[in-house]
């Protein structure tokens, strides 16, 4: 091999120490590049974000910052401020610890639950004495039938939060004190006290997997009584007659108006020689045998041992 010429080796020296200030060069611009700042806590991501401040200052009240500020993980589904305001808590100053603790606790979930992973059914949380309902469709994820998960896989370093379209609000009643303190449910009331014992004992009872009742407005009732007179069904010789018109009304487990799409074919009702079909064109409907379709009016009123959907038709079997 040939020396290299004096020329020859200034330019291989040139070229050297030009590869040596692009290298420099260019681990001095990723120095300069900005970096991803780490992901913090729960606590943390929520107190960056102005939606939540209503939430976070609910949390501070509650003082579950230093819980939700753990190794986790967590799954939080959290209402924004609007959420709040539609639920109609537009302050924190009447609500004390105590108060807010049951409904802040309802919206943490042990363990990451990603949107992806989520399924239809009931999911326990962090409040141990009240679990909240799952519905997955085409429209979404709802919990308990009304509440909408908007904004999903906000992470932190210890979990994951969505973000939802309303406060969830523990249930405090059972089904019979559901009707019981709406007017609008006096005439069913009074039919179930008259019923069978076991009607009422059954609406009454805490139960793991709820019931889903269809109540018929007292309009309802008094639609009925032209064709088939109250007396009729008061008349001790029809009891079984009014109880299992009653128990028409009553579909064993949470049935929310989200979960209603995913139901096809006939259900079967507590009474066990009836059973429904559901009409979702133009609005719900549920059908009974003999009745026809009754509009459900107003949906997902959540009971501590299941769920009432009010409907303007009293169901026949």
């Amino acid at each position: 091999m040939k020396p290299l010429s004096r020329l020859n080796r200034l330019s291989m020296c040139l070229l050297i120490a030009a590869l040596a200030a692009t290298i420099v060069s260019c681990k001095d611009d990723d120095d300069d590049m900005p970096q991803t700042p780490p992901v913090g806590n729960i606590v943390a991501v929520a107190s960056g974000d102005a939606q939540f401040s209503t939430l976070v200052a609910a949390v501070a009240k509650a003082e579950l910052v230093t819980t939700l500020q753990g190794t986790g993980p967590f799954t939080v589904f959290a209402p924004n401020n609007a959420a709040f305001t539609k639920a109609g808590i537009t302050s924190l100053d009447g609500l004390t610890k105590n108060a807010l603790t049951p409904i802040l606790t309802s919206h943490v979930v042990s363990g990451e639950v990603k949107a992806a992973d989520v399924k239809s059914g009931t999911v326990k949380t962090v409040n141990a004495n009240n679990d909240i309902y799952l519905s997955k469709n085409a429209d979404g994820v709802f919990i308990n039938g009304n509440i909408k998960v908007i904004v999903t896989d906000v992470d932190a370093s210890n979990g994951v939060i969505h973000v939802i379209d309303n406060v969830i609000v523990p249930p405090t009643q059972s089904l019979v004190q559901v009707a019981q303190a709406n007017t609008n449910f006096s005439e069913l009331v009074s039919l179930v006290l008259a019923a069978d014992p076991a009607v009422a004992t059954a609406l009454s009872t805490a139960s793991a997997n709820g019931l889903t009742v269809f109540a018929p407005t007292n309009a309802a009732f008094t639609e009925l009584y032209k064709t088939t007179p109250k007396a009729t069904l008061l008349d001790p010789a029809n009891k079984t007659l009014l109880t299992n018109v009653l128990l028409y009304h009553v579909v064993p487990g949470r049935v929310f108006s989200t979960d209603l799409p995913n139901v096809s074919g006939e259900v079967a009702t507590a009474n066990t020689a009836g059973k429904l079909t559901f009409n979702l064109t133009g609005g719900a409907k549920v059908v009974g045998k003999t009745s026809g379709a009754s509009n459900i009016t107003s949906a997902n009123i959540l009971a501590t041992n299941g769920v009432v959907h009010v409907i303007d038709k009293v169901l026949m079997p």
